[in-house]
């Protein structure tokens, strides 16, 4: 069984959010993300898998076999010599009544690595759900998909306007990082709280700064600039789940 021309079409607009949004589908692609693909709950439309793998995904239905070369012309890596799975998307199931804890909110996030490894992030310290501002990079981008390394099947990412979040959430502290605030270490995080990581040069928006109860810093020592906001994500989380072990 080869791919047809229809396939090869299909994945090669997947490449693209207006082709994600137009067949609501997307792109995983790489061993390890594939796998834990398998292990989910995530609708397959179809696995493309080097061939030289044939004995081992019998039990998978609608599998197509090809050469590392194929595979590698086809995916957006630059290497892949594992294959490609279209997969199709679905939307969060959640109630924002029924959340309690801590949770991240997203402020205009760029680049779709940094999102991939804040979905890792959360799914390392068991927060199941991700806020993204609405102009936030897109969840589905093979970028962003790659570099959650798999974590993308735990995690439920959702767009959302903020002042719509914290209205349904007002019993949410809701916490902020900035270059200025509160030592991190010396801040005493709260039951249930939002917190806000703001775009990568441009920090928190003003918009929303402004409805932000604390503000927090994560104090510099050396000479750096500024710092990763999936850095910074780890570092907030850390201190937040610290503190309550």
């Amino acid at each position: 069984m080869s791919l047809t021309n229809r396939q090869i079409k299909l994945i090669n607009s997947l490449h693209s959010k207006k082709g994600r949004k137009e067949n609501l589908k997307f792109l995983v692609e790489g061993e390890k993300v594939i796998l834990e693909l398998l292990n989910s709950n995530w609708k397959i439309d179809f696995i493309v898998i080097n061939e030289k793998y044939l004995n081992d995904f019998k039990q998978i239905p609608n599998v197509i076999y090809l050469s590392e070369h194929e595979i590698t012309k086809l995916s957006s890596l630059k290497s892949n010599s594992f294959g490609i799975a279209v997969v199709e998307m679905h939307d969060p199931i959640f109630s924002l009544n029924e959340l309690n804890g801590t949770y991240i909110y997203l402020d205009g996030i760029r680049d779709p690595g940094n999102l991939g490894t804040i979905i890792r992030i959360c799914d390392w310290y068991g927060i199941k759900y991700l806020f993204t501002s609405l102009d936030s990079t897109d969840f589905y981008n093979p970028k962003s998909i790659i570099s959650s390394m798999g974590s993308f099947t735990r995690i439920q990412v959702i767009p959302i306007e903020f002042e719509k979040l914290i209205q349904t959430l007002s019993n949410f502290q809701i916490v902020g990082t900035f270059l200025n605030g509160t030592n991190i270490y010396d801040y005493q995080f709260k039951n249930n709280q939002i917190i806000v990581l703001g775009n990568e040069s441009q920090g928190i928006r003003l918009d929303i700064e402004s409805f932000i109860k604390d503000r927090i810093t994560i104090p510099k020592i050396g000479e750096a600039e500024s710092l990763n906001v999936g850095i910074s994500t780890a570092i907030v989380l850390d201190n937040v789940f610290r503190k309550k072990l």
